[in-house]
């Protein structure tokens, strides 16, 4: 089981970054040198299939390159970190997530980039009719957009004594135990629903996207439904005796047959 450690950040965004900017060069070299070159190949069907492959190896080897960086990383952990700074158990943002989709930016932003055959020549360069210039704006964004899910703060989830915070790159919002909702939370694929009350008294709706969280999102679920259930135990949130409760007792739902399990949302995770 791997525990993504804050420390661990700047290494993988700056794998992220290294194999983001490798398609970004590699789908440019073949858009602007290789297929000019493929055009020469005879016969043309053997050109054809060297075109096919090069491209390829262009858009998805930097993909598959990364999974094979992040594999150990894929799996999210039933567990948290406990801060350091305070009684709360931490959830990082996914170490792998934003490299694959700053990858999928930068390929797609060279794929977009518009070209043409310079005259006179077997050549490929930019355009040089202004309106087409034009359209590099959207490549560019592209890119930045790669850079800014790289480097901008990922999320972040904190379970405190009194509440939940859940911060993302902009700002965070607290959720009170109290205030929460029985029967909930209501998991989905990618999200996370929490039905709460507002300072006013009215019900409101509040989603964590688990999907760019690192954790199992069925032991995030069950952890939290736990809290808002039983009160009692809230004050061991951040102790590492009540992490190792938590671990042990996912371990022991898992290991029943699947039959056993149900299909609650709260299976026996957290016993007193």
């Amino acid at each position: 089981m791997i525990i993504y450690d804050p420390a661990m950040s700047l290494a993988w965004r700056v794998t992220g970054t290294a194999v983001a900017l490798t398609g970004l060069v590699a789908v440019g070299v073949y858009k602007f040198v290789l297929l000019a070159m493929f055009w020469r190949i005879e016969p043309a069907s053997t050109g054809t299939w060297v075109n096919i492959g090069t491209v390829g190896v262009a858009m998805l080897g930097p993909l598959l390159v990364y999974l094979w960086l992040t594999r150990r990383l894929l799996r999210p952990p039933a567990t948290f970190r406990r801060a350091r700074d305070e009684a709360a158990f931490v959830v990082s943002g996914s170490p792998a997530q934003p490299g694959f989709l700053a990858i999928t930016l930068m390929v797609q932003a060279a794929n977009t980039l518009p070209m043409e055959r310079v005259p006179g020549t077997d050549r490929i360069g930019l355009p040089v009719d202004p309106g087409l210039q034009a359209l590099m704006a959207v490549p560019a964004l592209m890119v930045l957009a790669a850079f800014a899910l790289l480097w901008l703060p990922g999320p972040e989830l904190r379970l405190t004594p009194a509440g939940i915070t859940v911060r993302n790159a902009f700002r965070p919002h607290d959720i009170r135990w109290d205030d929460l909702m029985s029967g909930g939370p209501h998991p989905g694929r990618w999200t996370i629903r929490l039905l709460h009350r507002g300072p006013d008294g009215k019900t409101g709706s509040s989603r964590i996207t688990v999907f760019r969280l690192h954790i199992n999102a069925v032991f995030l679920a069950t952890v939290l439904r736990h809290y808002a259930e039983r009160p009692e135990h809230r004050a061991e949130i951040g102790t590492q005796a009540e992490r190792d409760r938590l671990e042990t007792g996912f371990r022991q739902w898992k290991a029943q047959p699947v039959a056993r399990r149900g299909t609650a949302v709260q299976p026996p995770v957290i016993r007193a």
